[in-house]
């Protein structure tokens, strides 16, 4: 129905992984975000690692990424390399090395009416000055078009996104390929950790496989550490390392994929002992 095999996994093939030095850390975050309950998270991800966030609708797991990258206020800290990233300051944490594909691609991720060049390219443009090229000895700078094209033109080959040209205005694409713009926009800051916050909402059942082929492809071929959120527990199962579950702003517990079902559905239902959410912690 789709006009492709959606046989196998995203990516999880069982194989043994092998994972750098510690690459983030959070303690004792809180988030004040309309809807979500973030009140004591702490966790800390590898280099290389997928690590995954799941849990009920409103214990909190939106609220983290958004926290942390400032979109919400925050409080507690973070870490990443071992540095302090100042809450509050999105600015500061995409400095730092972070990129985040938020969960409102229409309302945050995209620049609706601007071209498909313009928003890939956006990001890293006003963060890291790629992009822009001197004019008159260096007194000002201009947008540099041809990089601007020839990046888009290398994720529109990439992601496999459908539309007329590097100049289409990003409304006007479906919902799976706004979405492949989003991640473009995030690849293209060449982030060392990168939050995606449920990538796979509101599109077709084709879209999704190969937005989470993407990913694991990403990750594995660039060594990106990603932390993902989703409300689809068997998409944290098929790509993610380790998968944690948020419960009333805190984290219930942290399980490997291949845990069964019935244990994401106790860590879910808030059924734990406390030691066991400390250890996981």
């Amino acid at each position: 129905m789709v006009g492709r095999s959606m046989a196998g996994d995203a990516g999880r093939s069982g194989e043994a992984r092998n994972f750098g030095p510690e690459i983030l850390s959070v303690e004792r975050l809180w988030v004040d975000m309309p809807g979500e309950t973030v009140r004591d998270i702490s966790f800390k991800v590898r280099s290389g690692e997928i690590f995954g966030i799941g849990g009920l609708a409103g214990q909190g797991k939106l609220g983290i990424p958004n926290g942390v990258m400032g979109l919400y206020p925050a409080g507690g800290t973070v870490r990443l390399h071992d540095k302090v990233i100042p809450l509050n300051s999105p600015g500061d944490s995409l400095k730092a090395g972070m990129a985040f594909v938020s969960e409102d691609r229409r309302g945050v991720g995209l620049l609706l009416d601007e071209s498909l060049d313009w928003n890939i390219a956006f990001t890293a443009m006003q963060v890291h000055g790629q992009y822009l090229r001197p004019v008159l000895g260096g007194l000002f700078r201009q947008r540099d078009e041809k990089g601007m094209e020839e990046l888009c033109k290398e994720y529109i080959q990439m992601l496999d996104i459908k539309c007329t040209s590097y100049r289409q205005k990003a409304k006007e694409l479906s919902g799976g390929n706004q979405q492949k713009i989003c991640l473009a926009k995030a690849f293209a800051m060449k982030p060392d950790l990168l939050f995606v916050s449920e990538p796979t909402r509101g599109i077709d059942v084709g879209a999704k496989k190969l937005v989470l082929d993407t990913l694991h492809r990403y990750n594995r071929e660039y060594g990106t550490t990603i932390v993902m959120v989703s409300s689809e527990l068997e998409e944290l199962r098929s790509i993610c390392d380790r998968v944690a579950i948020i419960d009333e702003g805190r984290i219930a517990g942290i399980l490997p994929p291949t845990a069964d079902l019935t244990e994401f559905g106790i860590l879910m239902a808030g059924i734990v002992e406390p030691e066991k959410e400390t250890v996981n912690a």
